[in-house]
C-alpha cells in the first residue's frame, strides 16, 4: 500500500507517518522504480503500535529504546517500564484527587459566602489557595 493508504487505514497523517521514519520509529521504506513507496502490514502494525504508546503516556524518545527497528523488544526493560509508568499515573491521579477536593472545597466555599451576598475575604482566599498550592 502507498503512504496515503497507510495513512487512511491507521488514522495516522502522511506527514507523521515520514517524521517517524526520520526519527527511526518506522522502518525506511525503499522507493520503487515508480518513485512510490509500498508499504505492509508490518508498517500497519507498526502504526498502531506506536499510537498505543503514546495512549499509555509513552514519548516518542521513550519509544526507541523500548522497541528496536524490527519491531522486538527487551522483554526486561518494558516490563520495569511499564511498572514504572503504572506508578507514575497513580502518582498522577492521586495528584488529580487532591486538586478535585480541593476545587470542591473553594467551590462550597465561595457558593455559602456568595449565597449571603458577600465575597470571600481575601486572607480566607490567601490561605485557601495556599493549602492547595503545593499538594
Amino acid at each position: 500500500m502507498r503512504i496515503g493508504e497507510l495513512a487512511s487505514k491507521s488514522g495516522v497523517p502522511t506527514s507523521t507517518i515520514r517524521f517517524y521514519e526520520q526519527k527511526g520509529l518506522m522502518p525506511k521504506v525503499p522507493r520503487r522504480a515508480s518513485g512510490y513507496r509500498i508499504y505492509d502490514n508490518d508498517a500497519l502494525d507498526r502504526l498502531q503500535l506506536i499510537k498505543f504508546s503514546q495512549s499509555l503516556g509513552f514519548s516518542l524518545d521513550e519509544l526507541p529504546k523500548l522497541i528496536d527497528s524490527e519491531g522486538g523488544c527487551d522483554h526486561e526493560q518494558l516490563m520495569n517500564r511499564l511498572i514504572q509508568k503504572r506508578a507514575e499515573t497513580a502518582t498522577l491521579i492521586e495528584q488529580l484527587q487532591t486538586q478535585q477536593l480541593h476545587l470542591s472545597i473553594l467551590i462550597d466555599k465561595l457558593e455559602d459566602t456568595w449565597k449571603q451576598e458577600q465575597c470571600l475575604p481575601q486572607s480566607e482566599l490567601a490561605n485557601i489557595l495556599n493549602q492547595t498550592k503545593y499538594q
